[in-house]
C-alpha cells in the first residue's frame, strides 16, 4: 500500500497491506452460484438485512457499482467511507476505506470467489491500519477475526437460502 491506496500490479489484483499490523483471512465453502453470492456481496443497500450488527450501509455513487463508487456504512461502532477499488463480476471485490476519519483505522478489504470441488470457495482477507491500530492490535485482530468469520458465514446462509428458493 502507498499513500493509502491499495497497490499490485494489473495481471495480479490488488492486495491488501501486507505490512498492516493487523492482517485477518478467512474463507468457506458456499453451496450456491458465483451469480448469487455476487449479488448478495454487492447489493450494499442490503447489506443491513443479512448483517443485522450493521446499523446501515449504503451507496453514495449514482450508478452501477464499480471502481471509484463510494459506500458508507458503519460497522462496531465505526462509522466508514470505503471507496471501490476493483471489480470483477463473480470473482472479485477490493474496497479501501477509513473508519472515523483520516486518522482512524485504514482498512483494505479483498474478496475473491472462486469454483472449488464442493462449491463455490468465497474468501475474504482484511488489513487494517493506521494510529488506533498501532496502539493495541491485539484485540483490534480479535474483533477483525470475528467479523470477517461472522460476515462470511451469514453470506454463506444467504446465498444458500436464495439458491434453495
Amino acid at each position: 500500500m502507498e499513500n493509502g491506496q491499495v497497490t499490485g500490479a494489473a495481471n495480479e489484483g490488488l492486495r491488501i497491506d501486507e505490512t498492516a499490523p493487523v492482517i485477518s483471512r478467512h474463507r468457506v465453502t458456499v453451496q450456491a452460484s458465483a451469480e448469487i453470492v455476487w449479488r448478495v456481496l454487492t447489493d450494499i443497500d442490503a447489506w443491513t438485512t443479512w448483517l443485522p450488527e450493521l446499523p446501515y450501509a449504503r451507496v453514495e455513487t449514482p450508478g452501477p457499482l464499480g471502481s471509484g463508487s463510494v459506500f458508507r456504512w458503519s460497522a462496531s461502532g465505526l462509522d466508514i467511507v470505503s471507496t471501490i477499488a476493483e471489480v470483477r463480476p463473480y470473482e472479485r471485490l477490493v474496497w479501501s476505506g477509513h473508519a472515523n476519519g483520516p486518522d482512524g483505522i485504514l482498512g483494505v478489504h479483498v474478496w475473491n470467489l472462486a469454483p472449488g470441488d464442493r462449491g463455490l470457495i468465497v474468501s475474504t482477507e482484511e488489513s487494517f491500519a493506521g494510529p488506533p491500530v498501532d496502539a493495541d492490535p491485539g484485540p483490534i485482530q480479535a474483533a477483525l477475526d470475528e467479523s470477517l468469520v461472522t460476515w462470511l458465514q451469514r453470506l454463506k446462509d444467504t446465498a444458500e437460502a436464495d439458491a434453495a428458493g
